[in-house]
Formats: C-alpha cells, structure tokens, sequence
C-alpha cells in the first residue's frame, strides 16, 4: 500500500473537513487522505514523505469550463488537424492544467471525432498522467445564425425529440453531462448574446434525459430570459451568467442544486489578446467591451445572493500559459469578490455543482488527494493564487 506523508501544513479553515486543526500532517494512503494529525505524528510503516514547512494546502482547482480543443492560435484550424492528432492537442492542455494544480477538469464541449473522450480514458486507465476529466461530449445546439462558429463541436437540434436523440447518442459516446447552447454568444456575427435561442421544452426533454442516466445539464447562456428559463426547466449549472437577473436570483437564492459558473477570464482574452486588425477581430473586442460594465454590475448582484457560484475560464491553452491565475485576478480585481468566497468558487463550490463533493473539493479524511502547495496565504493576499503552486498533487502521487 503506497503511503505518502506531508508534514507541516497550514489549512484554510472554508477548505477543510472534519478537523479543528489549522495546522496539520497528512497521511495518504492509496490516493486518498488517510489520517489528520497534529504536526510531528510518528505513522507507522514506510512511507515517503515532504515537509512543506508551513506553506498552505489546498484542495485541487476545478476548471469547469474548459474546451481541451482550444490549443490553435486561430481556433477555426482545430478542424483540419487530423483527427488522431486532436487526442495529442487535447491532452497536451490537460497535462499542462494538472500542472498548475487543476487536477479536475470539466470539458465543455468536444468535437465530433471525441478526443476528450480518449484523452480522460486514458487518463483513467494509467496510460497517461493528466487531470481527472468530466467531458460533455458535443454541444447540443439550435439551428440559428451565429451558431456555425462551434460546427466542429455541436450537434443541431430543433425539437425535443432530436434533443432527446442528441442527449442520447451523446451518453452513448462516452459523455459524462450534457451542455447546452442556449443563448447567443460573444464571438459570432448575427449573434446577440441577450438573446435565448433554445426552446422550454428542448431544455426540459434534455433535463428528463440526462436525469435517467443520474446526471445534469449545463447551458450556455448570457441573457437574463435565456438563464431563467433554463434555470426553471432544471438545469444544474448556467455557463457564463453574463446578464443574470434578480427574478432568477432569488428563484436560486439558497438552493444548492443549481448555479452559475462566470468565466471571466475569457474576457479579457477576447478584449486584450484577439486581433483588432481584422474585421472579425474588431468585432469581437468592440462587442466584448460594450458588454463588460453590464457583465459586472450582474455578477456583483448575484454575489450578494445566497448560490453556488462555481469556476470556469474557457480561454485557450495559450491564455493559461501566458496568464495561469487570471480567472482569479478577473474575480478579485473585475468584481471585487471576498478571498475566502474566490477560493470557494475553485474548490468546494465546483465539486458540489459537480456533483463530485464526497470525493473533491476539500480536504477531509476519505476524499482523493488532489492538493496543491502554495507560498503564502491566499485568504489574505489572493495574488499568492496568480502564478502556479510550489507543488501538485493527484490522488496522492506528486506531479511536480
């Protein structure tokens, strides 16, 4: 049996289970945490150990808003890379979030050859080392303008009885949620994304479906009409939020199977880092922009209600190389989130609305191992979270 001891760690209160201790020594013990002890406990047998002195340990990040496919400079080239070579691409971002302490990972949408699929089978078989990965397999997606942008990785659907194929087909593939599309969106022409493009009783079928298999849906959706309807119709998670209401906040307000995940990062990708010089370009940074103040003022109202706010970036691999802790200097500098609350949102927040929290999220005797090491006090001073942890661990085996 492997076991694993890391001494001398300091905990953030939120964070941890089933203990008082603030500072502790951590058994691990076949990829999970054993035992809770008191700095300096003599455990018996071999194990390996690290001593941390002092540094905080926190529970693994999740991302659940990421496409594993954005690897391009220019994402419309993904399609003409041969299919077998989409896995490589794939697991070359997962490997690089596993990295940097994202040891889960929920994809949210894959492309039509499904090499997020191979990818987090891989991973689960050994034969690869990467993030734990939750994949949606293709967006189920109405057939409006705008919406060709994502036709490498959408399958169309214009009814609740293509829904339910679609739903269907998508469980048969490997997926493990479904995402829906049902708004429109920042990066297309003829797209407004206030707009709700999806049907009530699409949604619901999509709901009932994903239920019979003890799942959940997750919708794209920026408009406050988009994200109510969704959220009546029983969906778990709203991707983005962008302009969510008061009525749909207080609908929420409490309840703990269902919230929004803000993908902020995405933003300032798209005003700061896409290329103004082109027609497409321009559009879509002038778009983004205008919408910002609006975006903020609406994630600010719902940060003062009672619901579960969870964690996504949707930004391209080379956005989390250049600027690794940006959803977290987005959410502290962009919409002034208390510490505590940001690291909530990366951690325990995004298990539960995962559905994975008796197994993530914290740190408690029986969960998986998945920890990260950071220097510095992040509930004090967040920027400790900007750049990558001293250390990485996933299910008890140290990645770096």
């Amino acid at each position: 049996m492997a076991m694993f001891v890391l001494r001398n760690c300091t905990f953030v209160e939120a964070l941890t289970e089933g203990t008082e201790l603030k500072a502790a020594d951590i058994l691990i013990k076949d990829g999970r945490i054993e035992r809770i002890e008191p700095r300096g406990t003599a455990f018996e047998g071999e194990f390996e150990e690290m001593d941390v002195h002092g540094a905080t340990v926190l529970p693994g990040l999740i991302d659940m808003h990421v496409h594993l496919y954005f690897t391009r400079a220019i994402q419309a080239e993904a399609r003409f890379v041969e299919p077998a070579n989409r896995v490589f691409d794939c697991l070359r971002y997962a490997q690089h979030l596993l990295n940097i302490g994202v040891t889960t990972v929920r994809d949210a949408g894959d492309d039509e050859f499904r090499p997020v699929t191979a990818v987090r089978n891989a991973i689960s078989q050994g034969i690869v080392t990467g993030p734990r990965i939750i994949e949606s397999g293709m967006i189920l997606c109405p057939t409006e303008i705008g919406t060709e942008v994502f036709d490498n990785i959408s399958l169309y659907v214009d009814s609740p009885m293509e829904m339910r194929k679609a739903v269907r087909l998508n469980f048969q593939k490997g997926a493990q949620f479904i995402k829906l599309y049902g708004s429109g969106s920042m990066m297309s022409h003829g797209s407004e994304p206030g707009m709700r493009i999806m049907e009530a009783d699409e949604i619901l079928e999509a709901v009932k479906i994903a239920a019979s298999k003890n799942s959940y849906c997750a919708i794209h959706a920026h408009g406050a009409d988009a994200i109510d309807v969704a959220v009546h119709c029983g969906v778990r998670t709203v991707e983005h939020a962008s302009f969510i209401g008061d009525k749909t906040l207080q609908f929420m307000d409490g309840r703990t199977d269902v919230g929004i995940v803000p993908t902020l990062a995405v933003l300032k990708e798209l005003t700061e880092n896409t290329d103004s010089s082109t027609d497409y370009g321009s559009f879509v940074v002038e778009k983004t922009r205008r919408l910002m103040n609006d975006i903020a003022k609406a994630l600010k109202n719902a940060y003062r209600y009672n619901i579960l706010i969870g964690w996504g970036t949707d930004v391209p691999l080379a956005a989390y190389q250049k600027f690794p802790g940006e959803e977290f200097r987005m959410r502290k500098e962009f919409l002034d989130f208390a510490n505590v609350d940001i690291l909530k949102q990366a951690t325990i927040n995004s298990a539960r609305l995962i559905m994975k929290d008796d197994q993530i999220g914290s740190i408690k005797v029986g969960k998986c191992a998945d920890l990260i090491v950071v220097e510095g006090d992040p509930v004090q001073d967040i920027s400790v979270m900007y750049t990558p942890p001293a250390h990485v661990f996933k299910d008890g085996k140290l990645i770096r």
